[in-house]
């Protein structure tokens, strides 16, 4: 069984813009991943809380793991005037593997980002959390703390960056991504005939195409009168009240 090693590598008292901490942030979207990780067939294991983060590149070594997420937010260095944004995915220039698991998350981060332009794959030689690990490893810097898109984005979209992470990490190891709530399943019944599956739960967002009545969706997440979820691949917020839910 392949496995994975997450670690929440920041510092978990580090306070965001709008108010949410470091720590509550990052476990959120590591723990509903593992979930994903593990009801897809991998072992999805976390960084023990005692072990630093600074040594999580031999416990992966140690225990043999087949892959290595360090996550976390950014921040802007000191002095800037304003505080940039977007997603960096940080890998070691030595290792070739770790380059093609980077760009394989870019690919799943950029749709659902909030500008996908900024979501970077950078070299990083310098990290110590993750170079000397003998799998391939990434740190996630998921957005910027004291950018107040970024911060409401990681706060508010748990769900949506856990599922685009663990598309990744399983199409990596070439197995189906199940998820925690694949047992539900809904209609779609909506007035007019179609029902429009949206970038965002905003009747504004961008529309990703229609779905017409009858169609069969299954359910990821709600979040409050939307729902999120995959259609032929595709993931997307619908809103629920014209969903047949099964």
């Amino acid at each position: 069984m392949p496995s994975v090693l997450l670690s929440a590598c920041g510092n978990e008292a580090a306070e965001h813009i709008n108010g949410a901490k470091e720590g509550a942030v990052i476990s959120a979207i590591l723990g509903l991943l593992q979930d994903y990780l593990q009801i897809s067939g991998l072992k999805a294991t976390m960084r023990p809380p005692e072990i630093p983060s600074a040594m999580v590149a031999s416990i992966a070594n140690r225990q043999h793991v087949d892959l290595l997420f360090c996550v976390r937010s950014n921040v802007s260095p000191g002095g800037a005037r304003r505080p940039p944004q977007g997603c960096d995915i940080c890998y070691h220039p030595a290792s070739e593997k770790s380059r093609r698991l980077a760009e394989a998350l870019q690919e799943h981060i950029r749709p659902i980002a909030v500008d996908p332009e900024r979501v970077r794959t950078l070299p990083s030689p310098g990290l110590p959390d993750f170079r000397m690990a003998k799998c391939p490893a990434v740190q996630l810097r998921l957005g910027f703390r004291d950018h107040m898109d970024d911060a409401q984005w990681m706060l508010q979209r748990t769900g949506v960056i856990s599922h685009a992470l663990a598309k990744a990490t399983t199409g990596w190891f070439e197995i189906p991504c199940k998820s925690p709530f694949s047992d539900i399943q809904a209609t779609v019944n909506a007035p007019g005939g179609s029902l429009a599956l949206r970038r965002a739960p905003a009747a504004d967002a961008e529309l990703l195409r229609p779905l017409p009545n009858g169609t069969r969706l299954t359910l990821l997440h709600r979040e409050g009168e939307w729902q999120y979820v995959e259609f032929d691949g595709a993931c997307g917020y619908v809103q629920r009240k014209f969903l047949q839910i099964k």
